[in-house]
């Protein structure tokens, strides 16, 4: 039996124990779900299994309604959600060419999103094609921080959008900084007046300002691709989530659900220089997926757990039926719009990103070769024909044309989707020189599905990709106009050849600068 002595010091440190661990408070967490999209582009309605028109309800997959459907799910579940959107809502589809945005600021303001960036294709009209259709109208926060407007813009559009934006998300703020990509004013038509700046440079006083403003909970939010996202991820001091577009990355962790292939775990770890794992997020392209990633934060800001996966949006999915009846609405102003049958096709046109964007791909044949027939002209008695040979970029190819659907007619509405960015096929005359420039920058970075990569008819080239970019075409030829038989004749560095392009190259369009820098003549 205890001493009762004794026993007065043991109650007396049980109850010093008791009343510290009362005073230590437990650490708090705190979870946010971010539900994303990127390069929509345009896909109001559901699409085929590769984002292509879709015909019946079992393979479809996507659209605004089953989007709807879902966020309204996690929503109603979920306390504390941001849904955004990683920029390239334009362009695509019919959609995009009969509404120019306003489909998109509609239906966004529909499912209530957050925030968005811009994205490069957000200005393939111009700041004026931007402003009225879709600025004006959107409800949402769009947010860049790398856009410099000058005096000129800086009244007007510049007053459209913000480095960042704090949301009151339960009872924590989160700020959510924008970036577009650097390359906007050579992949897109911006103008003159606007300057876009290095992402990280433009990035980190705009993180820093947010954390003077005492906001623990960073989002870089933006569309430069998924090197560039890891790069944010790895170099930006304070970012906290990276959710990106642009590359139309598919990360999955698990099997993946449908035919994309995974390019890595979702969310992808990356470690920051100042120790950090940071996750960074792309949700594919087309609406097909919406982005689902459940972050864990503590008190202090740090992200302790991240974890989800893309969420298909297959025919299991129910579509909103309010949102349906939106889309059907808005639908009936496109149907003498686009199903005009211009032509029919026995075989699948493979417009996709991996086979255009690093081989030869049979759509790319039959643009360029449709493109050439164009400039058929009575031979003169010296020449079969005064151009033989046409180039254009695989990125300016934005989709299949499936031969079973439609029994294989091929309508405005498929073309549309295919070369939806408008502009002409020019005839240039270059110099064999600037040729074989444009060829060695076509593969300056094969493998990333970057969109230079060329298309072509009338020419014959060879590469190695083992060799360094600038080294790497072995061999280029070009179909002979001066001739009765045609065959295919080295291309040689002082001879003027005349090709076929799209406005886009003639203009410098993805970097093609040469083009534009030593282009001997121009015939639009």
């Amino acid at each position: 039996m205890m001493d009762a002595r004794r026993r007065g010091p043991v109650l007396l440190g049980l109850l010093v124990l008791v009343l510290v661990g009362l005073c230590v408070a437990p650490v708090v967490a705190w979870d946010l779900v971010l539900l994303h999209t990127n390069d929509v582009h345009a896909r109001v309605e559901e699409t085929s299994n590769i984002s292509g028109k879709c015909v019946g309800s079992g393979g479809c997959y996507g659209g605004v309604g089953r989007r709807a459907t879902v966020i309204n799910r996690i929503r109603r579940t979920e306390p504390n959600v941001l849904l955004l959107d990683a920029g390239d809502q334009f362009q695509g589809t019919v959609w995009f060419n009969y509404y120019r945005g306003a489909e998109a600021a509609h239906f966004m303001n529909k499912l209530g999103y957050d925030a968005m960036a811009f994205g490069n294709h957000e200005f393939d009209n111009g700041v004026d094609g931007l402003l009225r259709p879709f600025l004006e109208k959107i409800n949402c926060s769009i947010v860049s921080a790398n856009i410099r407007p000058d005096q000129t813009l800086a009244p007007t559009f510049g007053h459209t959008f913000l480095p960042y934006k704090i949301f009151s998300v339960g009872d924590q703020r989160v700020g959510v900084v924008g970036y577009t990509s650097r390359e906007t004013a050579t992949l897109s038509k911006p103008g003159p007046h606007l300057k876009f700046e290095d992402e990280v440079v433009a990035l980190q006083p705009q993180v820093d300002k947010l954390q003077t403003l005492g906001v623990n909970k960073v989002i870089a939010l933006g569309h430069s691709g998924f090197s560039v996202d890891q790069l944010i991820a790895r170099k930006v001091r304070g970012v906290d989530v990276v959710i990106g577009g642009h590359t139309n990355t598919f990360l999955y962790t698990g099997r993946a659900p449908s035919n994309e292939f995974p390019e890595g775990p979702y969310p992808f770890m990356v470690t920051s220089e100042d120790g950090r794992e940071v996750p960074v997020v792309q949700a594919y392209a087309f609406g097909k997926y919406l982005g689902h990633l459940k972050v864990t934060f503590d008190e202090e800001g740090n992200v302790v757990k991240s974890s989800g996966n893309p969420i298909l949006l297959d025919s299991s999915i129910p579509p909103d039926p309010k949102v349906l009846a939106d889309v059907d609405s808005w639908k009936k102003s496109l149907s003498n719009y686009s199903s005009q049958v211009v032509g029919h096709t026995l075989v699948f046109l493979n417009g996709s990103n991996f086979a255009c964007r690093s081989q030869e791909c049979n759509l790319g044949n039959l643009i360029c070769d449709a493109m050439l027939d164009n400039f058929i002209r009575f031979s003169d008695g010296d020449q079969w024909n005064h151009v033989s040979a046409c180039i254009m970029n695989g990125g300016g190819i934005r989709s299949s044309i499936n031969e079973r659907t439609s029994n294989g007619s091929i309508t405005m509405e498929d073309l549309l989707a295919v070369l939806p960015f408008g502009g002409t096929f020019d005839l240039v005359h270059l110099k064999g020189s600037t040729l074989k420039k444009a060829f060695e920058h076509s593969v300056k970075r094969h493998g990333s599905r970057s969109g230079e990569f060329l298309q072509v008819a009338g020419f014959r080239v060879e590469y190695d990709l083992s060799r360094l970019p600038g080294h790497r075409v072995k061999t280029l030829s070009i179909l002979c106009t001066k001739c009765r038989v045609p065959q295919y004749e080295a291309v040689r560095d002082e001879m003027v050849y005349k090709v076929v392009m799209p406005s886009y190259l003639v203009d410098g369009g993805d970097n093609f600068h040469m083009i534009k820098e030593e282009r001997q003549k121009h015939d639009s």
